[in-house]
């Protein structure tokens, strides 16, 4: 029989091992977690030239998707959907937030976003739907995008006529907005650090039946002025973007640079934009004709993108969108903006296939054009022009036109059937995209 002290000896050299039993397997589970998260896609390093990418054929594409996309679910569930309950000295350690595309984002227009059983899938880290919310829906953790809609005053119903001398502006020029300046601010207070656009597209001529937020490039500094006090004096961690322009052809900078002026002659400063903002379309510029019209207050009647009979396929070209892109941020650049965020708040593919110049049936080529503006935008890098902080990329973020407007704009361009709830082949390619390069689409750039 052994003694006491034996005993003792014994008892403690038992707990020793079972500690050290307890220690190696917290040791193997977290460097086996580390191990599956140094899988992930990390650098985010781009060269800072010219990478505008082409738009690669359809089977490439998705033959590249499909095999990211596996790569990534590999990895995904082992963080976030474990096949039992974790110990709960694991659970904080191994139970990360799922990461989203912080720059990748959505426009939503005929349905709540819960609407759609899928809407977490796309992995998307932003969207807006054209006006401001208190309590805005936020599955995953998205972002939403604050806006406060614009319009000057008419003479007669806004969206009635685009003729100026039959449906003058009225004296003395004015303007409204929505929501009030009341509800503004209480949304401002309860949703601290928001970004919010004021307007979207000013630059746009109402049209018979429908308008966008026209007005007077002169009145809209005056617009923005009041609008940015309001929302700063509610919120000032708040970060306050200029409306829209449809797109940044020389009519529609010249449009912004009187915006610009005016801000500095009547304010005696230069004019305080946290985030600068552009629409990416390419639509034909012809007073009071479908498409983008002419901007309020200029004199022309025809802009740079009119290109006589259909098909256009211009609409689509990367090269065309590349130009306005640099043209933009060169407008920034030559107003001391350069080191201030870009992001592109709506751009899609509107034209029907036939005025493109394809078949019918052809749903790739607007998905090839997504994408490839996708590679363009996360992949194109100009330190002569674009953000130092980002690695010099022209844009930090862009809103694809839409989730779900099913209407008289191109039938492949939406992710989200809002009849069926389902998503589309357009919806697939934007969530294979998200998952491929979420390493890269969920760095913060701004």
């Amino acid at each position: 029989m052994m003694d006491t002290q034996e005993v003792h000896k014994k008892i403690a050299l038992g707990r020793i091992w079972k500690h050290l039993l307890v220690y190696s397997a917290i040791f193997v589970l977290l460097t086996a977690c580390a191990t599956v998260q140094a899988a992930a896609p990390t650098n985010d390093s781009i060269s800072p030239t010219v990478a505008l990418q082409s738009q690669t054929n359809g089977s490439d594409a998705v033959t590249q998707s499909r095999q990211a996309t596996t790569d990534k679910e590999l990895f995904v569930p082992l963080l976030t959907a474990p096949s039992a309950p974790p110990s709960p000295l694991y659970l904080p350690w191994i139970s990360a937030q799922v990461p989203l595309s912080t720059r990748l984002g959505f426009g939503s227009v005929m349905k709540s976003v819960t609407s759609y059983p899928e809407i977490a899938s796309l992995r998307s880290g932003l969207y807006l739907n054209w006006t401001a919310n208190s309590k805005p829906v936020r599955p995953a953790g998205i972002e939403y995008a604050q806006m406060i809609r614009v319009h000057q005053n008419l003479e007669c119903p806004i969206g009635t006529n685009p003729n100026r001398v039959v449906c003058p502006y009225s004296i003395p020029h004015s303007y409204t907005y929505r929501p009030n300046a009341a509800t503004i601010a209480q949304i401002a207070v309860a949703n601290p650090g928001s970004l919010w656009l004021i307007g979207n597209e000013m630059d746009r001529m109402d049209w018979y039946g429908s308008y966008q937020d026209e007005m007077l490039p002169e009145l809209y500094a005056v617009a923005y002025h009041e609008l940015y006090t309001l929302i700063k004096g509610a919120d000032s961690s708040a970060r306050v973007a200029i409306g829209g322009i449809v797109q940044p052809t020389p009519l529609r900078l010249e449009y912004l640079t009187k915006i610009w002026d005016t801000y500095q002659l009547l304010y005696g400063e230069t004019m305080p934009v946290d985030v600068w903002n552009t629409h990416a379309f390419i639509l034909r510029e012809k007073l009071n004709e479908w498409g983008a019209s002419i901007p309020p207050g200029s004199l022309a009647t025809v802009g740079e993108h009119e290109y006589g009979a259909l098909p256009h396929p211009q609409h689509i070209d990367m090269t065309i969108f590349d130009k306005q892109i640099r043209a933009f941020r060169q407008w920034m650049k030559d107003r001391g903006q350069q080191e201030k965020p870009l992001i592109v708040s709506e751009y899609g593919v509107l034209y029907h296939n036939w005025m493109l110049g394809v078949p019918d049936d052809d749903s790739q080529t607007p998905i090839n054009f997504m994408t490839a503006t996708f590679d363009y935008f996360l992949n194109t890098a100009d330190c002569s022009l674009g953000y130092s902080a980002d690695n010099c990329r022209l844009v930090q973020r862009w809103v694809w036109f839409s989730l779900d407007y099913k209407s008289d704009f191109n039938k492949y361009h939406y992710l989200f059937d809002p009849d069926t709830l389902q998503i589309t082949d357009t919806g697939k390619a934007f969530r294979e995209y998200s998952l491929q390069h979420l390493g890269q689409l969920s760095k913060k750039p701004y």
